[in-house]
């Protein structure tokens, strides 16, 4: 009660100053003064009516911020899932993001660079090089954001041109195998035109050594060339035109043996059970295992280009702007399906029929997208103030997927891919998705003191597929828009949804320095095909019913589409400077999805399916404080309690080896009150900075930072082999600087904690299930390492011109 009373007298902190480029440039410890446009237009944070994260150029590169991936060791509600390949990773706020193969299905949290949304959520993971800032709105954004923001949106602005000549480079390397490098020039072309060139290369090794291969696996590499001019046609119209290249390489995200029960052996493939010995050889199982061994090396291949023109045009005390966005995203992916170097051909097992080695699967994405986005903005100084437009994007994805030998052909002349007892696969999938929104929202001051915000979306989505099967030759959705499937089941492969999505919020300004806020949003995600290899499986359905001895990718495509998922969402808080150099924000909220979209691996088919799931639910508190203790040290810390529950799904598939004792009845479990997948309880980062003047122009900058999450459940079946328990990671820098150049040395993970992207068991290996006690009685586990589950070094040198 005393700081509430506290806030309601003391004035806000005067505004900073922008401060120049160049390597060594100052940014607040705080950053309740970082402009934002969650409201799409320019706007203080600390004036913003909701929950949203934000930090400046200079605030994510001291705190390591260097790839996407990196965001969630500074923002507690962010989280990333990572599988097998970009194509299928997955941004979570609050818990709730889309983990799913198809490419006709759309993410929860939308990423938008530069007020143009990407097509494809891999299209976000990339190096973090030349941006300007980045926001992170908490929450349903479907109203001002589209039909992918359900669960929140990531918005990264790159940098300006600059009104002077000016050039900067920055260069670095690990103690574990990581280069780095960028720099960007930019300045005057002419009286009114201004440029901006940026370039940056990585790489890095991975973290993980392929024995068979020799290679190190896990890892990165990449270039990214980025360009922007800014005319200023006139007092009244500035148009700034944008393009982007992006070449990028992983050798991501493989994993290791954690874990192997005495005596289980590998594979039940031809009844041909193989040793652990001969497929672990030297490898030790175990927490600390950084090696496997396998015969084709994990790749994801991506090259994205892409461009953008801003027109702002002012109309007296209106602005008009228009937004038009080009992208092609490319993306070649290859994984050993068998994890192993194990040859199943001549050769090896002998397994009559066989190719020689073992299995792989992968293929090729292909993504082209065009959006419009023509906006009116009024003054925000006035009463009532308000954002008007029309969207339009269309998007055309392709896929091409192949489960089969190492070179993705047939496994020589049989059906099914060893060690597994799936059958080979090769489809080509097709998918359109054409939106079309008009949107609004509003601002009035109902008194000094009182505002009331409100804001509509109308949807219109037309949604399209085809899928080829190559195999069997047969085919989805071909002709367009077809309503039967080969084998005479009616279906639909085009579908048209509309919808309304809207928010309405209360604001209360007790005093300039302290914002009360309330506020409902409703949010609205499409419907979804699961366009995957679930498609080519031929075997009839033997259960009773309407599908009974139809083929199994019938009876799929008759269920599809996914229903749309949408979401309630309730939030209240405040946001407070009770004191100079002090701020404070709290927010409260609870989110109801419904028809959420999850996708699971059901081990007993060995296929990934997507989940319409009937209710989940999030709920938390997020807070912020940020304290200049003085004019030379700051500290700022985020934490989050997040509890994202399942509230309703009755007929959840098993996990591998689960028991009727464990809730497993008729290869069915109910899921209602379990957690959802990477979805923390607790989460806190907290950051100190100490600068110490050494002379006029020379510091010495001392740097901590620090993230804890609580335990997490990784697979959205409960498999508690998926469980990862709390960790911290430490990090500590120092950096001597002047006015154009500094040196940085940080140590990473100081304490060298060990901690896992993913884990779980590895269905190749023949388990026991369990019994009745708490104990299995075999298991076979893999983990896939975090990029920083190791202590390292980095240094760098940067200097400006």
């Amino acid at each position: 009660m005393a700081v509430l009373a506290l806030a309601l007298l003391v004035e806000p902190a005067a505004s900073r100053a922008a401060t120049p480029d160049g390597p060594d440039a100052a940014a607040p410890p705080g950053n309740a003064d970082i402009i934002v446009t969650a409201n799409k237009r320019p706007e203080r944070k600390q004036d913003i009516a909701m929950s949203l994260w934000a930090m400046s150029a200079e605030q994510l590169d001291r705190a390591q911020v260097r790839d996407f991936d990196d965001l969630v060791k500074v923002e507690p509600s962010l989280t990333v899932t990572k599988t097998t390949q970009p194509g299928n990773n997955s941004i979570n706020i609050r818990g709730v993001g889309t983990y799913a193969f198809s490419i006709a299905t759309r993410a929860s949290v939308s990423v938008v660079v530069d007020d143009v949304p990407q097509a494809f959520q891999a299209q976000a993971f990339r190096e973090l090089a030349d941006i300007a800032s980045i926001e992170v709105l908490r929450g349903p954004q479907s109203t001002l954001f589209g039909s992918s923001a359900t669960a929140g949106v990531v918005s990264i602005t790159t940098a300006a041109p600059t009104t002077r000549l000016t050039a900067a480079m920055t260069g670095g390397f690990t103690s574990d195998g990581e280069q780095r490098a960028n720099g960007f020039v930019s300045g005057p072309l002419a009286e009114r035109l201004l440029f901006r060139l940026s370039a940056s290369a990585n790489r890095y090794r991975g973290n993980l050594r392929n024995i068979y291969t020799g290679n190190w696996v896990g890892g990165q590499s990449g270039i990214d060339l980025r360009g922007k001019l800014v005319w200023s046609a006139s007092d009244a119209i500035t148009i700034t035109a944008a393009a982007h290249h992006d070449r990028a390489g992983t050798s991501c995200c493989t994993s290791a043996y954690y874990a192997v029960s005495p005596g289980v052996s590998f594979g039940n493939f031809a009844r041909v059970r193989v040793p652990q010995g001969v497929i672990l050889g030297n490898i030790v199982p175990g927490p600390d295992n950084r090696t496997i061994s396998a015969d084709v090396d994990p790749r994801g291949d991506a090259t994205e280009s892409g461009a953008s023109v801003k027109m702002d045009w002012r109309l007296g005390k209106y602005a008009l702007t228009a937004i038009s966005g080009f992208a092609t995203y490319a993306l070649d992916d290859l994984q050993d399906t068998d994890g192993t170097a194990f040859n199943w051909g001549p050769g090896g097992a002998g397994v009559p029929g066989a190719a020689r080695g073992g299995s792989a699967n992968g293929g090729w994405f292909r993504i082209r997208s065009v959006t419009q986005e023509l906006r009116l903005t009024s003054p925000a100084a006035e009463r009532l103030s308000f954002v008007a437009g029309l969207f339009f994007s269309d998007t055309r994805a392709q896929r091409s997927f192949v489960r089969g030998s190492n070179s993705l052909g047939p496994y020589g002349s049989l059906a099914i891919v060893p060690p597994t007892t799936s059958a080979y696969s090769s489809y080509f999938a097709q998918a359109r998705d054409t939106n079309i929104a008009a949107f609004g929202q509003a601002r009035y001051d109902l008194t000094g003191r009182f505002a009331l915000s409100a804001g509509i979306r109308f949807n219109r989505d037309a949604m399209r597929y085809r899928l080829i099967d190559r195999v069997a030759s047969v085919s989805f959705g071909v002709p367009d828009c077809s309503s039967a499937t080969p084998s005479g089941l009616a279906i639909s492969t085009c579908d048209t949804f509309n919808a309304v999505a809207g928010r309405v919020a209360l604001e209360f300004r007790p005093s300039p320095a302290f914002l009360v806020f309330a506020g409902y949003d409703r949010g609205y995600k499409g419907a979804a095909y699961d366009l995957s290899s679930t498609y080519t499986t031929r075997t009839p359905v033997t259960q009773a019913g309407p599908y009974s001895g139809f083929p199994v990718a019938d009876a799929v495509a008759a269920k599809q589409p996914i229903r749309p998922e949408t979401v309630d969402a309730f939030q209240l808080g405040w946001k407070s400077r009770p004191a100079s150099g002090l701020t404070w924000n709290v927010t409260f909220y609870l989110e109801m999805f419904h028809g959420f979209q999850a996708q699971s691996r059901d081990e007993l088919t060995r296929q990934n399916i997507l989940n319409s799931i009937e209710r989940v639910t999030t709920k938390g508190v997020e807070m912020e404080v940020a304290a200049e203790l003085s004019p030379d040290f700051s500290v700022h810390g985020y934490g989050t309690w997040n509890d994202a529950r399942i509230g309703a799904f009755p007929n959840a598939t098993c996990y591998s080896s689960q028991t009727a004792a464990r809730g497993c009845i008729n290869g069915q479990q109910d899921l209602a009150g379990k957690s959802l997948p990477n979805a923390p309880r607790w989460k806190f980062s907290l950051s100190a900075e100490r600068e110490i003047r050494l002379r006029a122009e020379t510091g010495l900058r001392l740097t901590a930072n620090w993230v804890w999450q609580s335990r997490v459940v990784q697979s959205l079946l409960q498999d508690p082999n998926s469980v990862q328990r709390a960790y911290g990671l430490l990090g500590l820098g120092a950096e001597l600087h002047d006015g154009r150049r500094r040196l940085r040395i940080y140590c990473s993970n100081l304490f060298d904690q060990n901690y896992a992207l993913n884990r779980g068991r590895d269905g190749n290996w023949n388990i026991n299930p369990y019994g009745a006690t708490s104990a299995p009685i075999s298991d076979a586990t893999k983990w896939t390492p975090g990029r920083d589950s190791s202590r390292y070094v980095r240094v760098e040198f940067a200097s400006s011109f």
